[in-house]
Formats: C-alpha cells, structure tokens, sequence
C-alpha cells in the first residue's frame, strides 16, 4: 500500500524451475545459494526455503527477485507486460542491486 492507503499494481511472474521432494529441493537452493552468497531463509519443519536474489525494498517503484520451493501446483504464469515493465525498473535510476 502507498502512504495515501491506496493499493499499488503488483505484477507477477513465475517459473517452475524443478520438481521434487520439499525437503530435497530446500537442501538444492541451500546448497547452491550459499554457493553464490546469496542468504536462505529456511523453515525445517516444512521443509521449504526461499533464496532473494533482490531483496523487497521499502519504497515504491519496486522490485524483488527469489527462488522459493513451493507446492508442485505452481504454475508458470506471468502478467502481461511484465517483461517490460520488469526492464524499465530495473534499467531505471530506482535500481538498487544488480542482475544476478
């Protein structure tokens, strides 16, 4: 939500990478996230995890990047004009990391 209350866009997309077991595919982003430094949150009861390549920022315009294990109903899916939207953010002054 904005400071006025009112609620932003959002646009979405996602990509099933790999299928598996929640616990085997938590220990595979663990394994290779820390092999690139990148941080893991990780919830062992349930086994998942979730891996940010961009991390949320506190303001708007923004944009945020991971990796998470989740149910094998995930679908791909992606908002219409994500691509460009998602390009004009980030090639714009309110980059705040660079791609991975």
């Amino acid at each position: 939500m904005s400071e006025s209350g009112k609620r932003r866009p959002v646009m979405r997309s996602t990509e099933r990478v790999d299928i598996g077991r929640p616990r085997q595919l938590a220990r595979l982003l663990i394994t290779v996230s820390e092999r690139h430094g990148i941080d893991v949150e990780h919830d062992p009861l349930y086994g998942r995890a979730r891996a940010w390549l961009r991390p949320r920022r506190e303001a708007w315009p923004m944009a945020e990047e991971l990796f998470a294990t989740a149910p094998a109903r995930v679908i791909d899916k992606q908002d219409k004009h994500f691509e460009r939207e998602w390009h004009a953010l980030l090639s714009g002054s309110t980059t705040r990391l660079p791609l991975a």
